[in-house]
């Protein structure tokens, strides 16, 4: 049986628009400020395990936290939309390699926030 979604894990996503089907892959909780909500909704699932998120455009920012730039460049998103309706396959949860969780953490703090013209506050501009 595959280890749930936990922190430092490595997940593989397959995730699901209207238009397209991309695999995305992170390390959980690399982050400073610790899991963001995108995170804490896939915590403790397995690999096969499905959700469905809906995130308005006002939300997405909050949401994906540090992973809203790399998501958006994995759905090769320029604008986002209205509403990003994902479905979402777990695909697999493994033990990265430690020089995998160093990079990513160097990512999130590199990245301070979603990298757009959001409004949010993340001081990633």
């Amino acid at each position: 049986m595959s280890p749930p979604v936990d922190h430092l894990k490595k997940i593989t996503l397959e995730l699901h628009t209207d238009t397209q089907m991309e695999t995305f892959m992170f390390i959980c909780g690399a982050a400073s400020d610790g899991l963001c909500p995108f995170e804490y909704e896939l915590l403790h699932k397995v690999a096969g395990d499905q959700l469905h998120l809906s995130v308005p455009q006002a939300k997405a920012a909050r949401t994906f936290a540090h992973l809203y730039r790399p998501l958006r460049m994995a759905l090769h998103m320029t604008t986002p939309p209205e509403t990003l309706d994902l479905k979402i396959t777990i695909k697999a949860v493994t033990d990265p390699a430690p020089r995998e969780v160093v990079q990513a953490m160097a990512q999130a703090t590199e990245l301070n926030g979603c990298g757009g013209d959001c409004g949010c506050g993340c001081g990633g501009h």
